[in-house]
């Protein structure tokens, strides 16, 4: 595991009162527009992924980042990542996980072991096994863990299994984290959202033809920008929700309610 960063340990440091963030998957998509919107709120901000390309972008866009190389589909690397923050920083107040994995498409009865294996070991084991390390550090500051969930967690498409799975998985655990670590004052929530305008979807929406997005999926007819789901993040990771703890929250136009209704 590598650690590029944009600037000096003092440099980290100088603001030592500031809170932190943790921002997993913060090299693109939600996770970098939550990472820009924490450090313009005055958050000392860490951000981890896979990619060293992506992870100097963003050291580039977010002057200050800590930067860390890591795959947190291990219990291991997750617990080698929070700690090497840790280390950085002196302190951990928040933790959102955003990284994930769409994974291959394909029946249920047809999809191979591997492919089960990848999504849930990125989309529920890593941000698992993320938390757990984190608790210690955000026990000493009563801190707020936000999980980056998806609709598919209460909705489901054909072909599209592991991933539905894994998300409804990431719901359950926020629930269960929830009423575990409210005795440390630490508030456990996630957000679920629709279509948004990230890289994979952009690829995907050019794909089928349709590059601005399925705007008739859901009620306002369009497809949302990372930075509004960044805000629902930030709002359930501030002590503006300090009596939000357990829940999931849709962000997503109104798609669910949309698909649910027999009309």
């Amino acid at each position: 595991m590598t650690a590029p960063r944009a600037g000096s340990q003092e440099d980290f440091m100088e603001s030592s009162d500031a809170p932190v963030a943790l921002v997993t998957g913060g090299t693109s998509g939600i996770g970098l527009a939550t990472a820009r919107l924490l450090s313009e709120r005055g958050h000392r901000v860490a951000v981890c992924g896979r990619d060293q390309r992506r992870l100097d972008r963003a050291a580039r866009e977010l002057p200050g980042v800590h930067a860390v190389r890591a795959d947190l589909s291990t219990w291991e690397a997750a617990a080698a990542a929070v700690a090497e923050v840790v280390s950085a920083f002196g302190r951990l107040d928040v933790l959102v996980t955003a990284h994930g994995a769409v994974g291959e498409p394909g029946p249920v009865a047809e999809l191979p072991a591997a492919a089960w294996d990848h999504v849930l070991g990125t989309n529920l084991i890593g941000p698992i096994a993320t938390t757990v390390a984190a608790v210690p550090a955000l026990r000493r500051t009563r801190g707020a863990v936000v999980h980056v969930g998806s609709i598919s967690a209460i909705q489901a498409t054909p072909q599209t299994a592991p991933y539905g799975v894994s998300k409804a998985g990431l719901v359950a655990f926020t629930k269960h984290a929830a009423a575990d670590l409210a005795e440390f004052g630490i508030r456990v929530n996630a957000v679920l959202p629709g279509w948004v305008r990230t890289p994979p979807a952009i690829a995907y929406f050019e794909q089928i033809g349709r590059p601005e997005g399925p705007r008739d999926g859901n009620f306002l007819g369009r497809v949302a920008e990372p930075a509004e789901i960044a805000e629902v993040i930030a709002f359930l990771a501030s002590r503006k929700a300090s009596f939000i703890t357990g829940e999931a929250v849709v962000a997503d136009g109104g798609e669910w309610i949309k698909m649910s209704d027999p009309e």
